[in-house]
Formats: structure tokens, sequence, C-alpha cells
């Protein structure tokens, strides 16, 4: 009889073991319907039903784009909210003490950055990092072994010409954070011109920039953004406090296959790049 009970006993906690815990609930907001419908549906194909999108009475927000972050946390007794795909500036200003808020930043991190430029340029050694205030990556850079990051601080904007011209024939390459303000739509032809006349690959920032002339750039997809929302979710769950803001974790690759080209780089990266991008904070 004593068997028979620590076998049947067994078997519940089995059972209960296997028993997956219920969804947590969340309100989404973005900038457009559309937006947010297509995020949700990516989050019911790769979430597992561990998150799951409602209407009322969620018990966390999930707010995509800078707006869509500022608008929920502006929101009177807002409950907790995670901003997904927010610029560094937004998360500075909204991401304080007491605001039961986080973020997964929008870009790539430096990590990633390197490790495309390093797979598609093995022989760079000294790589120019140029880094504003509105930047997603601030100074100190470390460098891996075998490569030198000179890091430039270019303040005001205006000075970024003058140091591109100065500084880009002492280095293998020039790698771009994501920056609105630096590296947005109205740089792009003076930084791409003036680097393709000195023979400097520029990589990332994103993939706009690849688009214009870029050679590549770790980029987060929407699928990378669902998985990065997966997992600060599931630290929520467990601790009840979000982790720190940070970049996505999982990124794609985008690659202008002309660019590279003209510079004489491998426009076939392999397994190793795609399963480090899979898997690089």
């Amino acid at each position: 009889m004593l068997a028979a009970w620590l076998l049947v006993w067994g078997l519940a906690g089995e059972a209960a073991a296997q028993t997956p815990a219920p969804a947590v609930t969340a309100r989404l907001l973005a900038a457009s319907p559309e937006a947010a419908t297509h995020f949700a549906d990516r989050l019911r194909a790769l979430g597992d039903g561990a998150v799951r999108v409602v209407e009322r009475d969620a018990e966390l927000t999930l707010a995509l784009g800078d707006e869509a972050f500022r608008m929920a946390l502006s929101a009177p007794g807002h409950g907790p909210v995670l901003g997904v795909g927010v610029t560094t500036d937004r998360v500075r200003e909204q991401v304080t003490a007491g605001c039961r808020c986080s973020a997964i930043r929008a870009g790539a991190s430096l990590a990633a950055q390197l490790a495309v430029l390093s797979e598609l340029m093995p022989a760079a050694r000294r790589i120019g990092v140029m880094l504003g205030p509105h930047s997603a990556w601030q100074a100190p850079l470390v460098a891996p072994p075998g490569l030198i990051l000179d890091v430039i601080a270019v303040d005001p904007p205006q000075r970024l010409g003058p140091l591109l011209r100065r500084q880009l024939p002492d280095w293998d390459a020039l790698l771009l954070p994501t920056d609105p303000i630096l590296f947005g739509p109205g740089t792009a032809r003076l930084v791409l011109l003036t680097s393709y006349r000195q023979r400097v690959p520029v990589f990332g920032p994103d993939a706009d920039y690849v688009h214009a002339g870029s050679v590549a750039s770790a980029v987060p997809n929407s699928d990378d953004l669902v998985r990065a929302v997966r997992r600060w979710v599931a630290q929520w769950r467990a601790t009840g406090r979000w982790q720190e803001p940070g970049f996505a974790g999982h990124y794609h690759l985008v690659i202008n296959d002309h660019v590279a080209r003209a510079y004489d780089l491998s426009v076939t990266p392999g397994i190793r790049l795609e399963r480090t991008l899979e898997n690089t904070p």
C-alpha cells in the first residue's frame, strides 16, 4: 500500500512539474495598430504561451518605441512597464529610481558589431569608434584581444566632418553606434562618402545605414525583440523586479554585398557568426 501511495504521489508531482505556469498578461502599446498587431503575432508565434496580450487587467505593459514608452510611464498609477526598442536618450530620461520599468535598448551592442566586423574583415586591427552624447555606447569601451579601439568624442555634431577627415587614415575600419543625432539621415552621406574616398569601410549602426552604403550591421528584428521580451518578463516574474536596461542580445546580420565587394571583403559569413549574433549580449 505504501509503495502504491508513493507511486501515485510521484506521478502527481511529475504532472505538476510538467504543468506550465500561467501566462503573464500584458497590455501592448505601439506607434500604430499595425505595429502592435505584428508584434503580438510574433509574440504568440515565438512566446511559448509565456506572455499573453490582453486589452484589460494586464499585469504589465509592453511599450514599443520611444513615444509608447513615454506614454505608458506618464499614465497615472501605471503598473510595471517594459520598453521595447527604446533609444538611449529616452532610457536615460525615463528609467529612474522607482519607475517600475526597464527597457530593451534600440540598436546593437558593441560586442555584436565587433563580431560582424571581425568576421568580414579579419585583418582589421585598429578600429575607429565615434561617440556623441546621444550614442548608444558610452566610453570607456573595452576592446577584445587583438583589436585596438580608437574612441573619438564628437561634440558638437558639427565637428564630425573635420574629425572624420583627420582620423580615418589611421583606421582599418570605422564602427558606428546607434545615434539618431550623430549618425542619423542628415549625416549619412557625409560619413559614407568621406570614408569611401579614404577606403575605410564603415560598419553599423543599423539596416538603413547598410542600405545607404555601410558594409554590414547586426540588427535586432522583431523576432529578436520578442525573445528579449521573454527573457525580461521571465526575470520579472521570478524576482518581482526588472533587470537593468540592455540590448536585445539576439541579432540578425544585414549586409550590403555591393559595398563589401568594393572593399574586397567576404560576403559569405559562416555559421559561427550567425550563432554568435544569436547569443551576444
